[in-house]
């Protein structure tokens, strides 16, 4: 409703609300629209307490200042996913909007910094043509004839391509929308456009791809101009996924560009600059770049000018606008941010190798590439090799990189400092073995690691007073930072790296505490259901065309990895409070528990399971495979009900809650036992069971008294694999065993967290067993050291041990459950977390036997506080209560 602005009748006694943080569908920056009513939303902040937004105006204004939009004084405190209610926006526009908040008192923020939405363009706005090079088989180069772009793995020289424009007038405003077919790099007289790496992601090409839009106002001058572009094969047609049998060209043969450039000139007119056969074409220094080969670059082969210098040049050939096969893919703007450098580590010579090459160490795993910065005569060569491990003579360890080169050659001009940085490739790595030309050491050169990732801002950073759990918080964050690139991958460094859905889905919650991904998810659901198939099946991977392309469907999900959709669609809403992806989804969610139930009339879950994984990489006894299906139908049925609710459904959510009820029905009569036991009796399939709520009490007592049992059994070791061990910690604090959940956690032998980390890991390893002293390493046909499903433990850490996590009855952190365990060995304890409401924190430590805790609300949200067990707080009766926001310090204890 709008409203008056509110009345002051008072003094102020605190200062006003700020609003800051805003984002458009989830981004700071918009870059490009996908809806005609985007969704605006802001964090608050102010001293005081019991602090909340009464009412808001926003003002969005075009490029000049002129205001386009005004909502008026809205009374409302409402500050996540407002819809735009303006006039229809129009294409190829730049807006900014602010947003004003009142307070309790009436007391008016001052508007908010700016933030800036690009509108993007409509399908009839475009008039670019798809251009690449001529197609030359096999390998985009002529006939092999010993020259630098032939290699063994056949894999492209990156295509250049450039055209000259002009300007007659200086424009006041140039945009330019690009995407490829593959991957690109823009240049604009001479200068690079943006800093993205790896663009434009990776989606399934033959169905759509996402455009990036970048203001160029400042690069463009009247008179002659140059648009250039250089491209790379990427995921479109290089080597992606673990099929040598057909290792690449997964979507095409050959990468393309398809880009308009806008100018806007003072008076009135628009000229568009696109992609079409006017654009010329050559091959350059990068004699070829691939993902899992790696990039070779022959600087003595540089174009100079070649993006700068207008009219004419040698060697350069027409382009070919054609359309792709089988036909041109839909154009979205990107829902995502964009992959970019996030860090820069630099390298510690370490040793010499055995055959004399320098081996640095970056002290870290990345996901990313290698600046190397040189100075040689000409003709020198430089090879960078890559690895997660050191063998056990200080060699790389490059076995487990299956078919991945992972190697980056430079070849030197000799005219002086030279950089050399790989564009498109990226490896998963920690050491680099450098061989070095004659008469060049280790100490003549600078080498330094540069990170890679989705851009997803860093939104929680928790630290303990305990070293090891320190250094698992830093490896969780790390593995989840290696693998979060365009998707989220299983490892950045063999011959594989899908977005399989369940490493993600057990991980999810985790994920959320430390980088926001919303709009990750917003994105990636996309590429899920565009693998959903026509039978309702969801994908094992997404995108799905490398795992088997030989498929004319994707391969079906498996229990865990096909329910996955659902489960992180459940945790995207209580975390962002998010209806519209529920509402977007519910249909896909619908097809896919409608493929299950027809497979299995009896509500046993013995078909339609296709490559059942089970309980992945699970140590000791194997459970249950159909079991453990069984008991992710009942959850995922469980969650349906959950969301029909939140949608307003009624007629579904009780049709849900009947599936679930038959469901874990025949999960009684067919696992659990006459001895009380569950079938396989496996640490997993009682964590499943209890975490899901298939079994009431007397079974369920006895299952968490087996749970325990069996722990113990283990030497108090944990058992689980990836589906069982996000559940581990969280439901021994359900049945009143933190302290056998703090147990696991601090333990450092095997099987633990604590035992790769004894052993120098600084990301989360894929196998428990990775390397063990008695062993040595796993076999090299599955050992990632770069997996972030085991660091599912992250959630028990942040909601439980820290003691922040939503809460169903005010998603998106409107009511902030403030649990946390207390433990004089993890004493001092700082956590603060970025929700999208503002920073909510949880502090504590010990005082002698006594407790300090401290917390921050943001304006507008409640916090639900509870002790745990054997603690209470004096200025309290009962152990739980709810405060509003603000400060808040309690001394507890003991009860």
């Amino acid at each position: 409703m709008r409203a008056s602005a509110p009345s002051n009748s008072s003094r102020p006694i605190v200062t006003p609300l700020r609003p800051y943080d805003l984002r458009c569908e989830h981004l700071a920056t918009a870059r490009g629209l996908n809806t005609p009513a985007p969704r605006l939303s802001w964090a608050l902040e102010g001293e005081g307490r019991d602090r909340r937004q009464t009412a808001y105006r926003i003002i969005v204004r075009d490029r000049v200042g002129e205001r386009f939009w005004d909502s008026g004084v809205v009374a409302s405190g409402d500050s996540q996913l407002v819809p735009y209610g303006g006039p229809a926006l129009p294409a190829d526009a730049e807006l900014s909007w602010t947003v004003t908040v009142w307070d309790e008192a009436g007391q008016a923020s001052s508007p908010s910094a700016p933030a800036v939405i690009f509108t993007g363009l409509g399908a009839e706005d475009w008039r670019a043509q798809w251009i690449a090079r001529y197609f030359v088989l096999p390998a985009g180069r002529e006939v092999p004839a010993d020259n630098p772009y032939d290699n063994r793995w056949q894999a492209r020289p990156a295509d250049y391509l450039r055209r000259d424009f002009r300007a007659e007038d200086v424009p006041v405003r140039a945009t330019l929308y690009v995407t490829a077919l593959g991957l690109y790099e823009v240049w604009l007289n001479g200068r690079r456009v943006g800093a993205d790496v790896m663009a434009p992601g990776w989606t399934d090409y033959h169905t759509r791809v996402e455009y990036q839009v970048h203001d160029v106002t400042d690069l463009v001058h009247g008179g002659d101009n140059v648009l250039g572009a250089i491209l790379g094969e990427g995921w479109y047609s290089g080597r992606v996924g673990h099929n040598q049998r057909r290792a690449g060209n997964h979507y095409g043969g050959r990468p393309a560009l398809f880009c308009q450039l806008h100018l806007h000139f003072a008076d009135g007119r628009t000229e568009i600059v696109a992609s079409d056969g006017d654009w010329q074409t050559r091959q350059g220094p990068i004699c070829y770049s691939d993902f899992l080969m790696g990039e070779m670059y022959d600087a003595r082969l540089e174009l100079a000018g070649w993006s700068e210098r207008p009219g004419p040049l040698l060697g350069w050939q027409p382009v070919e606008a054609f359309m792709p096969d089988p036909q041109a893919p839909q154009l979205d703007a990107a829902r995502v941010q964009p992959a970019r450098e996030v860090a820069s580590l630099p390298g510690q010579f370490s040793h010499h190798a055995r055959n004399g090459a320098a081996i640095f160490d970056l002290g870290q795993n990345i996901a990313g590439y290698v600046e190397l910065t040189v100075s040689a005569p000409a003709d020198a060569r430089f090879t960078l090799r890559h690895a997660e491990m050191l063998d056990g003579e200080r060699e790389l360890y490059v076995a487990n990189l299956r078919h991945a080169v992972a190697t980056d050659i430079f070849i030197a001009a000799g005219t002086g400092e030279e950089t050399f940085k790989p564009r498109f490739t990226f490896h998963g790595f920690r050491y680099v073995e450098l061989a070095l030309p004659d008469g060049i050491g280790a100490e003549d050169v600078g080498l330094t690691g540069i990170a890679i990732q989705t851009d997803t801002p860093v939104t929680g950073t928790i630290e303990t007073g305990h070293a090891m759990v320190n250094q698992l918080l830093s490896n969780i964050f790390w593995s989840q930072r290696d693998n979060f690139l365009a998707v989220p991958t299983d490892c950045p460094q063999r011959d594989e790296r899908y977005g399989w859905t369940a490493d993600a889905q057990v991980f999810w919650k985790t994920a959320g505490y430390f980088m926001d991904v919303s709009a990750f998810l917003t994105k990636w659901m996309l590429d899920i259901e565009d693998g959903q198939s026509p039978d309702g099946a969801f994908p094992d991977v997404a995108p799905t065309k490398p795992l088997n392309p030989y498929r004319l469907t994707a391969q079906p999900g498996a229990p865990g990895w096909g329910d996955a959709p659902i489960i992180m669609g459940w945790q995207h809403w209580l975390r962002y409070g998010d209806r519209g992806l529920l509402e977007r989804y519910w249909p896909a969610f619908e097809r896919w528990m409608a493929h299950i139930g027809e497979a299995n009339p009896d509500f046993v879950r013995h078909n339609a399971v296709y490559n059942n994984y089970g309980d992945w990489l699970s140590v000791g006894a194997a459970s249950d495979r159909t079991l453990v299906a069984t008991a992710y139908w009942y959850h995922v049925s469980d969650l349906m009900a959950e969301m029909a609710r939140v949608l307003g459904r009624p007629a579904d959510a009780a049709r849900y809650r009947e599936t679930a009820g038959n469901i874990a029905a025949a999960f009684r009569n067919s696992f659990l036992l006459p001895d009380g036991r569950l079938l396989g009796d496996t640490q997993t399939a009682y964590l499943l069971a209890l975490d899901f709520g298939i079994i009431d009490d007397p079974a369920q007592a006895a299952a968490a008294q087996r749970l325990v049992e069996l722990i113990t059994q283990a030497d108090g070791h944990l058992q689980t694999g990836f589906l069982g061990v996000r559940h581990l910690c969280p439901v021994l604090s359900a049945i009143g065993r933190d302290d056998l959940a703090m147990d696991l956690l601090l333990k450092d032998t095997y099987p633990s967290w604590g035992f790769s980390i004894r052993h120098g890991a600084t990301t989360i390893w894929e196998r428990w067993d990775g390397w063990t002293p008695e062993k040595g390493f796993q076999s090299a046909s599955m050992n990632s050291f770069n997996h972030y499903a085991y660091g599912a433990v992250g959630e028990w850490i942040w909601s439980r041990i820290a003691g922040i996590d939503a809460s169903p009855e005010g998603p998106g952190y409107a009511v902030i459950r403030l649990a946390p365990l207390f433990d004089p060995r993890l004493s001092p304890l700082s956590a603060q977390y970025q929700t999208t409401r503002g920073t909510v924190a949880s502090d504590w430590r010990f005082e002698g036997d006594e407790v300090v805790w401290t917390i921050i609300v943001p304006p507008n949200s409640k916090g639900s506080l509870r002790l745990p067990a054997g603690w209470r707080c004096p200025d309290h009766a009962a152990a739980s209560w709810q405060v509003g926001s603000g400060q808040w310090t309690y001394r507890l204890v003991p009860a």
